[in-house]
């Protein structure tokens, strides 16, 4: 419990900071990431490229789990995107918007932020950090409390605190049933490319010719 009081207490802060100053919400965002990455893997090690790199070799313990993991969140955001923001359409979610210049370097970091901090720090944070097995009371409960400490990082309305909970929900399951947290990171890692890419294409296709 001792390793959670400081991301804790960090994602308090930048809470607090994206409701007092929305328009940095990327420099927030990024130093929040950032944040969490220097104190598990520098601080507390939870992150191995060695076992990363092993991993990357077992097809049906892995490569499998991954893809299913993959699949999950591609039917989550559908569900988000095409089921429940349709119907609550005239409710605020509450979502904080990510403001970056439109500019090369702005872009370049967004890209990095988005598809490789953001979901390898959530995952160490939200998933291992948080997620303690033992009985399965326990492990729910945790659950439970990941999926909502995740889900407030991302959105301040009802509506957005429960499609972020969602969202998180296919990573969290692959973590509880595995316990093998380089396959939610991996899964979430393909997700945001597959989600952010187009955009940051796109965004870097048209500064360069404008």
């Amino acid at each position: 419990m001792r390793r959670l009081y400081i991301p804790l207490a960090w994602e308090l802060l930048f809470v607090i900071a994206t409701i007092l100053l929305p328009k940095q919400s990327f420099h927030l965002f990024f130093v929040f990431y950032l944040g969490l990455l220097i104190y598990y893997y520098y601080f507390h090690k939870q992150f191995s490229f060695r076992k990363f790199a092993r991993n990357l070799k077992r097809i049906k313990t892995f490569w499998i789990p991954v893809l299913v993991t993959f699949v999950g969140l591609l039917l989550a955001n559908d569900l988000k995107n095409k089921v429940i923001q349709p119907v609550f359409y005239s409710v605020k979610d509450g979502t904080i918007s990510i403001i970056t210049r439109n500019d090369i370097l702005p872009t370049f970091f967004y890209a990095l932020m988005m598809i490789v901090m953001k979901p390898v720090a959530e995952e160490l944070f939200f998933r291992k950090a948080i997620i303690a097995f033992g009985s399965k009371k326990r492990v729910f409960v945790l659950t439970i409390v990941s999926l909502l400490l995740c889900a407030v990082s991302r959105a301040h309305g009802l509506l957005g605190i429960a499609e972020w909970m969602l969202m998180a929900i296919p990573v969290t399951i692959a973590y509880v049933v595995t316990r093998n947290i380089y396959i939610s990171i991996m899964a979430h890692v393909a997700f945001e490319f597959y989600d952010n890419i187009y955009s940051i294409v796109y965004a870097v296709g048209r500064i360069l010719n404008r």
